[in-house]
Order: structure tokens, then C-alpha cells, then sequence
């Protein structure tokens, strides 16, 4: 047995050691369920009344809803794994092969045959690619094997432009292409994205297994995704989720931690805070956020009266304010729904990522603008029943070269940072931020074995 699993089962000073985390979202949840698994004690507070931070569920009008349109992708490994941990059911998510159709002629489809090796299955993806030449292809082609050479190891300081740039990828390539994964993936233009995470996504979903690009498309919604469960299942080893309660401070005292928050103070050996780095201030004394730069995500929902199909689940467009178009009940088609996806016909979301001219733009006339472009793909588009903006201003840290990204340790031994924000290979993703979760976790592990071995002398 791993000398630090089943913590919770060595004493500390007499008594079993207990984990406090700040924020229910999905990279505090990941780093509950890794203590819990290995027997630690773990109370969760969470200031909202749902779980899920950045990526929940919301209600509007009596319907069921995210705060963002999330697609996640085989190469989320961490995040997957963990909803198997907590029993989340396998039909909670479609999977199905990449598919990306931008309108009015390109099309890429990953296959899905036993005749094509694995190894060669995305090059036959891009040879076959609608709306491309053929200089397109080989160009794509070689810029990927160039990347595999060097290991997927770029300058640290090249933004993604500048990257395709030295690599002289066509332009008709990165409108459809590279464009449209830099800002679906890193949420930040082109110009100013950090070419070294770029490739980190390339390497383990392009150039990795063919189930590694599948689109994982969520039947139920994201708070149900996984921090619901986790919850549940955290509760049931002991645990406890306190939502509705907001830390105010943790104070360093003799023995650990006091964490004070609108419930009466609770003291913990260790702390982990799996909050915003906006979110940080005032939290711990002499620790200041980390001067980070943020990226919006706009999701504007239509609801109409009708049955309103896109001509794909999910459809792209290179010009206009919305880069992508969901047809909420295409993409369940066929998923054994039970929950909160199963009356989603005339639904359509629409993704606005990173910052552009529409943060200028009040919610009403950004509808608008974003209904207009919708009516260029849904011939004699009826007139919505309602129309919903959600935006959340500080959805991702801006992924540039230089983003100051803190490690998980602080000034404070014991006490931890959490978030897709914190040091990794990803960018500010789900499965970046169950990455950033489960490493903190990890970290906690060790602190509290080191505790126990000091005690115990």
C-alpha cells in the first residue's frame, strides 16, 4: 500500500486529521474526492447554492440551463476517471468522433474504421477535410509532424500566430482550423495565445489515440456532471459540502488553520482554496492574487416555440460575433436521457469566446446581432419565445506566453492553491482545473504524512 493512502486512518496529535476546501467547483470537488479516497476528512464550502463554480447549472424561466455551453473531449483523462470514481453513470455523456462543419464548406471528420491504423487515422482526417486544398492538408500535415519532432516543445514566448507564422500555415488553414481550436481551447485570440499550451492540447488530443479528439457532449447539466456526485459521494465516506456558506478568512494558528466563514469557525490541519484568483483577496493575510489577466465567455440561449434544427449539432462560423452554434437537442440525440436535457427541442445556444467588439455591446443588442447571424443558417427562423445572456467575465485566465500562473503552494505551509489558473500543461479547461485540483490534493497528502511522521517522533 502507498505510504501515504489511508490517511485518515493515522492519527494526528490524537485525533483524525481534516481538510478544509474553499470553493465547490469543479478543481475543489477533484481535490475532495482524491483526500477522500485516501481516507482524509474532507468539509467543502461553497458561497453559491450550487455547486460547479464556472461551469453550473442555472434556471431561467423554469428551465434548466448552464452558465456556458461546455464541451469536453477524450483527452479529458483526469476528469473522466474521477466521474467513474463517484459512480457518475456512463450516459451522462455522447460520446462521438470530432466533427467540426463551419459553413458554407468545411468539413473535418475523425473516422472510425478498423481498416485505417490508429497512428494514421487524424492524417486521413485532414487529407479528407472539405474546404481545404490541397496545399492546405500538407501544409496541416507537416506543421503537426514538425510538432511531434520537437516533442511538442515550443519558445515559451511565442504566442500561436506567430507559431503558425514560422510554420507558414496558409490563411484559409487557420480561419478553419487553427483558429477555431486556439480560441474553443485556450479562450484567447490568436495573436496574444501562448503557443506552448497550444501544442500541449495538440499533442494529447490531435496527435494522440483517435479517442482522445472525440467530442464528449453532456446529457444532463454540469453541475449534475460531476459536482453533484461528487458531493454525494463524499458525504456518504463521511465528508461534508456546505453550500451557501461563504469563507471570509483563514488564520494561521498554532496547530493548523481556523477557517471563518458565515457558519461557525471550523479548524483544519490543511487548506486547500479552489477559488477564482479574483477571489483570493482577503482571504489569507499577506497573500495577494496573482496579477492575472481574464478572457469573458458569452452564451446567448433561444428558445423557440418550435421545433429549430442547425444543420449540425454544432456549428462553427469564421465570420461574425458568435464563433459557435449548439443545437441543444441534436446533441443529445440517441443519449439515454433522464434528467434535465430531455425537453431541449427549439433550444439553441450560441458561444461567444475571449474578448472582442461585442463587450461592447448591451445584452439586448448583442441578442440580436447574435439572432441575425443565427437566421443565416435556419432558413425562416421563427421568432424566439425568449432569449437569455449569460456572461461570465472572468470564465478563464488569458492564455498568453507570459500569464503569471502561481504554483499550488503558498507562503503558508499547509495551505494550497486549486484552479485551471494554477501551473499546469492545460489551459483554463475542466479537465485543467481537475488536473490543478487532484495535484493540490496530492500536495495536501504529502504535508499531512509529513505532520504525522513529525508527531508521531
Amino acid at each position: 500500500m502507498d505510504r501515504m493512502a489511508h490517511l485518515g486512518g493515522r492519527l494526528m496529535a490524537g485525533r483524525q486529521p481534516r481538510v478544509a476546501i474553499v470553493g465547490a467547483g469543479f478543481a475543489g470537488m477533484a481535490a475532495a474526492v482524491t483526500l477522500a479516497d485516501a481516507g482524509v476528512r474532507c468539509v467543502v464550502f461553497e458561497a453559491g447554492k450550487t455547486l460547479g463554480g464556472r461551469a453550473r447549472r442555472i434556471e431561467y424561466r423554469g428551465e434548466v440551463l448552464d452558465n456556458g455551453q461546455h464541451i469536453l473531449a477524450g483527452a479529458y483523462t483526469e476528469l473522466l476517471r474521477l466521474m467513474r470514481l463517484v459512480g457518475v453513470s456512463d450516459a451522462a455523456l455522447r460520446r462521438v468522433p470530432l466533427r467540426l462543419f463551419i459553413p458554407p464548406d468545411f468539413l473535418l471528420c475523425a473516422p472510425r474504421s478498423t481498416l485505417i491504423p490508429r497512428s494514421l487515422q487524424m492524417a486521413v482526417a485532414l487529407l479528407t477535410a472539405k474546404g481545404l486544398t490541397v496545399a492546405d492538408k500538407l501544409a496541416a500535415m507537416r506543421f503537426m509532424q514538425a510538432l511531434k519532432r520537437a516533442k511538442f516543445k515550443v519558445d515559451a514566448s511565442m504566442s500561436v500566430a506567430a507559431l503558425l507564422t514560422e510554420h507558414r500555415q496558409p490563411q484559409n488553414l487557420i480561419d478553419h482550423l487553427w483558429q477555431p481550436l486556439t480560441i474553443s481551447a485556450l479562450n484567447t485570440p490568436l495573436a496574444s495565445a501562448s503557443a506552448q499550451i497550444f501544442a500541449n492540447v495538440l499533442r494529447d488530443s490531435l496527435a494522440s489515440t483517435p479517442e482522445a479528439s472525440d467530442l464528449l457532449l453532456p446529457c444532463v447539466d454540469l453541475t449534475a456532471l460531476f459536482p453533484d456526485p461528487a458531493a454525494a459521494w463524499l458525504i456518504e465516506r463521511g465528508g461534508e459540502v456546505r453550500p451557501g456558506v461563504r469563507v471570509k478568512l483563514v488564520v494561521a494558528v498554532g496547530d493548523g488553520f481556523d477557517v471563518i466563514s458565515d457558519a461557525p469557525p471550523l479548524h483544519a490541519d490543511s487548506v486547500i482554496l479552489a477559488v477564482g484568483p479574483h477571489q483570493l483577496a482577503g482571504l489569507l493575510v499577506n497573500v495577494m492574487p496573482p496579477a492575472i489577466a481574464y478572457e469573458p465567455i458569452v452564451t446567448v440561449y433561444f428558445r423557440f416555440d418550435q421545433a429549430v434544427r442547425l444543420p449540425e449539432a454544432m456549428l462553427g462560423q469564421t465570420r461574425g460575433l458568435a464563433q459557435w452554434f449548439f443545437d441543444r437537442q441534436a446533441l443529445n440525440a440517441g443519449s439515454h436521457r433522464d434528467s434535465s436535457r430531455a425537453h431541449e427541442s427549439g433550444l439553441i445556444a450560441a458561444v461567444i469566446s475571449a474578448s472582442g467588439p461585442h463587450d461592447l455591446l448591451s445584452q439586448e443588442d448583442l441578442a440580436e446581432r447574435v439572432l441575425v447571424e443565427l437566421a443565416q443558417h435556419v432558413p425562416d427562423l421563427p421568432p424566439p419565445v425568449w432569449r437569455k445572456v449569460v456572461t461570465e467575465k472572468f470564465a478563464t485566465f488569458a492564455c498568453t506566453p507570459n500569464a503569471h500562473r502561481p504554483t499550488a503552494a503558498t507562503c503558508y505551509p499547509g495551505v494550497f492553491l486549486a484552479g485551471d489558473y494554477v501551473a499546469g500543461d492545460y489551459p483554463a479547461t475542466l479537465e485543467g482545473a481537475v488536473r490543478n485540483g487532484v495535484s493540490a490534493a496530492d500536495k495536501v497528502k504529502e504535508y499531512l504524512h509529513t505532520s504525522i511522521a513529525h508527531t508521531n517522533q
